[in-house]
């Protein structure tokens, strides 16, 4: 096991990088690196389900699939049939 000194110290140097980065993308991984750090610690994993769900899933409109097999091919005038590389 990890000693909780030497978490600690990297705790506090993701901690020193977060507060310093210039952009968002390099503070949310010094963030993302403490919370590993913390799950570490703790001896366990936060199970992936109970995480934060990211805003732009949480706030995107359900998708609506059609898949390929349940869809009718398209007919047009000018097309020589069915295949795929018939434009």
């Amino acid at each position: 096991m990890i000693p909780y000194d030497r978490i600690m110290e990297e705790m506090e140097r993701q901690l020193h990088i977060a507060k310093r980065s210039g952009d968002a993308q390099s503070m949310r991984e010094a963030l993302s690196a403490i919370r590993s750090l913390c799950e570490v610690a703790l001896g366990g994993e936060v199970k992936r389900e109970e995480r934060i769900v990211p805003k732009m899933l949480a706030t995107s409109q359900p998708a609506t699939s059609i898949s390929s097999l349940e869809s009718k091919p398209l007919v047009e005038e000018d097309a020589n049939g069915g295949s795929l590389f018939d434009f």
